[in-house]
């Protein structure tokens, strides 16, 4: 179920990504301003991320997942409007409800999963995030095609509805545990501290802003390059992001089942970010040698790039004091979020300086590599 609820979670996110060039041609104006709209989605997690602690207390993980799902019905519904301010509006909610997710799902895994299998299982529950740009890339341009990208924006709100149906009959056993006495903004700046205060935390925080910035992007804008530098259709062009996100969904259960094994999360942390900054340095040179090439390269990039959030999100809650997972979550989270504002926005701004997407993602492939040799030097201080 949380891996449901994170699949409904990042299709929304996804959804006008995925439609940017048929999407901005109807409105008039740049693909590339979906940068703009991911990042103020993010923006607004980052808010909603710094009181799902507090409110997973208070209501419980379920209630608070509920919420989390009503923002992304409506989201839908202002997206397909076709009118510029209602869907900046709908970007604003998707972003709070994408804020209250993982802090609510980490609150009830924690409660169920046996420490040696935890990278594993949190992973399982992140590959949530790729399946969802599956299912994203699959649907919407079909969608576009067949009904009009509107009508299909207003379809996909129904799934969220289901899955809030189905969430209320799992709330006596997911929210057994809440505190109805607990006040939601006690200390806001609690999960922040905390992360910034213990050095393995601080680490995973830093690590989680430079590694989404590439992981946010290359899901922002394969469709744009592959589009208006290459020539795809768009359904071509959504059908190969989602076989990049099909490998991102395959390699975060791959990394955290070795993360598991190695028992070793910052060396595997390490690997994913030299792996996906090793080939987003080579993304421009993947345009001259084919598609089939191209795909494959991208595969590699979403396999590495999309390795890192369960590894995280376990060891996170691992390090959190008793009672405290929700908030140490979403104190991390923080960083993440602030990674993903900052990502597609830059990026979208340096396209605008270069003139590529090829040699936009070469510049951000080297943010990923200097935090693979963070993780790396954060793996041989806790071997001493």
């Amino acid at each position: 179920m949380t891996m449901a609820i994170q699949m409904i979670a990042t299709g929304g996110v996804l959804a006008l990504s995925t439609m940017a060039p048929t999407v901005a041609a109807a409105l008039g104006v740049n693909p590339e301003l979906i940068g703009y709209q991911v990042s103020l989605i993010y923006l607004t997690a980052a808010i909603s991320s710094v009181t799902a602690g507090g409110m997973v207390r208070k209501f419980g993980a379920a209630r608070v997942s509920q919420a989390s799902m009503a923002t992304f019905v409506v989201a839908l519904l202002c997206f397909g409007s076709g009118h510029l301010a209602l869907m900046a509006m709908g970007a604003a909610l998707c972003g709070l409800g994408y804020g209250l997710n993982n802090p609510a799902a980490s609150h009830i895994l924690i409660r169920v999963t046996p420490p040696a299998r935890r990278n594993t299982v949190f992973s399982i529950k992140q590959a949530g995030v790729p399946l969802g740009g599956v299912a994203a890339g699959l649907c919407f341009p079909a969608l576009a095609a067949l009904i009009s990208w509107q009508a299909g924006l207003w379809l996909a709100a129904l799934m969220p509805m289901l899955l809030i149906v189905l969430l209320a009959r799992l709330r006596p056993s997911w929210d057994a545990d809440r505190m109805p006495e607990a006040r939601i903004g006690q200390d806001w700046t609690l999960g922040a501290r905390l992360a910034m205060k213990l050095a393995p935390l601080r680490a995973l925080s830093l690590l989680g802003l430079l590694y989404s910035m590439l992981q946010l992007s290359l899901s922002t804008f394969t469709v744009a390059m592959l589009v208006t530098e290459q020539g795809w259709t768009p359904i071509a062009a959504g059908s190969a992001l989602a076989l990049v996100q099909a490998s991102g969904a395959v390699g975060r259960v791959l990394w955290g089942f070795v993360a598991d094994r190695l028992r070793a999360g910052f060396l595997v942390l390490a690997m994913v970010g030299a792996i996906s900054g090793a080939g987003a340095l080579l993304i421009g040179a993947a345009g001259d040698i084919g598609p089939v090439a191209q795909i494959a390269l991208l595969c590699v990039i979403g396999n590495a790039t999309n390795g890192w959030n369960g590894i995280m999100l376990a060891e996170s809650a691992r390090r959190a004091p008793e009672g405290l997972v929700g908030t140490i979550t979403g104190g991390v989270l923080i960083f993440t979020f602030a990674g993903v504002v900052i990502g597609p926005a830059s990026f979208a701004a340096l396209h605008g300086l270069v003139g590529s997407y090829a040699n936009s993602f070469l510049c951000f492939g080297l943010v990923s590599l200097a935090g693979a040799a963070m993780a790396a030097h954060r793996h041989r201080v806790e071997r001493r």
